[in-house]
């Protein structure tokens, strides 16, 4: 099919970064950020495909005839449909594979992510971009950007840091951090700070370690590495609602967020990046979600959401489709010159 094209330093395309900025960038409507997996991989954290391939070595050898035979049966879903659509299957009765599936993520994950936190902290990007402008216009009675992200890494964390924002994740402490939920609803808690980002990860993160009061989040690589078995996250598979309902943390972390995009009397906006859209407890209330501007930016979008932003003038997405750019705006699917898909194209034109 032929769409309509135009560039992106044409009178009209400059029309719609103001508008756009203006719906979804602005102090009026302050976004809340969902941030996906195309965040991490902008800075080479591995994604599922890596994964799948530390996953098949680990457990297509297992010394454990259980956990390889329930591995080896789903093994052709997997190399056909990738990893999270193979694992679908998965029940909470293989609950001794579902365990070893998340103690070789969490591992795989540390292990490749510590040694990028400092090169992520030093490097120039568009997120980084990106936070600063939220930080110079969000108002000064409510200091609060909200982030929920899937992502198991610390990458968010470290931009905070570098953009001198405080993050605020519902733990409390110095060394060793106690989940205190109370935390991420207490208003009076975020008028110390002129901003911060109350980050909410509700499949736990890779510096959170389950011990028997609890989970403790802690940056020590020693500890973690130590301890990598205990790491807390909800690792991908078919049982990932499920465990989100019966962990607390997890539970809260989700309920608040959801909570939060629920409350439609409230001026904000929804900005996505790099978000597969794969979490159907997410899902079913960002669909319902129609009153709101939405700006979503991700190289790959299913079709089902595209749909979705063609009937619904308040959604814009940039995303790329058969090796060509494309914006669906107003309800029309446009042909475009740049990959603003990309957050460091997209800060560039839309930020400066």
């Amino acid at each position: 099919m032929d769409y309509r094209k135009i560039t992106c330093d044409s009178d009209e395309f400059n029309d719609a970064v103001i508008t756009i900025k203006n719906n979804v960038l602005s102090k009026n409507n302050m976004p809340k950020l969902i941030v996906g997996t195309g965040l991490s991989a902008s800075y080479g954290i591995p994604g599922m495909w890596e994964l799948s391939e530390e996953l098949k070595s680990k457990l297509g050898f297992h010394k454990d005839d259980d956990i390889k035979n329930a591995w080896i049966r789903r093994e052709k879903d997997i190399n056909d449909n990738g990893l999270e659509e193979g694992l679908k299957t998965l029940s909470s009765d293989e609950q001794k594979l579902i365990d070893e599936i998340r103690k070789i993520t969490a591992g795989f994950i540390l292990r490749k992510e510590w040694p990028k936190l400092l090169d992520i902290y030093q490097k120039s990007s568009g997120f980084e971009k990106l936070l600063t402008y939220l930080k110079s216009t969000v108002s000064v009675n409510h200091g609060v950007i909200d982030i929920m992200t899937p992502n198991y890494d610390r990458v968010i964390e470290t931009l905070c840091d570098k953009c001198g924002i405080q993050v605020i994740t519902g733990f409390s402490g110095e060394i060793f951090q106690r989940f205190e939920p109370l935390i991420l609803k207490k208003k009076d808690y975020y008028r110390m700070c002129n901003c911060c980002i109350r980050l909410f990860k509700p499949h736990g993160s890779i510096n959170w370690i389950s011990n028997s009061n609890g989970e403790l989040l802690i940056n020590d690589l020693a500890y973690l590495w130590k301890h990598r078995d205990d790491i807390e996250i909800i690792a991908p598979g078919g049982p990932k609602y499920e465990a989100g309902m019966t962990n607390n943390t997890f539970r809260i972390m989700r309920e608040d967020f959801n909570e939060l995009i629920s409350e439609m009397n409230e001026p904000y906006s929804l900005l996505i990046y790099g978000y597969g859209f794969n979490d159907t407890h997410f899902n079913t209330v960002l669909y319902q979600n129609t009153k709101k501007n939405v700006l979503i930016l991700s190289k790959d979008i299913k079709e089902e959401v595209l749909e979705k932003a063609k009937n619904n003038h308040m959604v814009t997405a940039f995303f790329q489709k058969d090796s060509k750019n494309f914006m669906i705006y107003k309800g029309e699917q446009i042909e475009i010159d740049k990959s603003l898909w990309n957050m460091d194209v997209f800060a560039d034109v839309f930020l400066g």
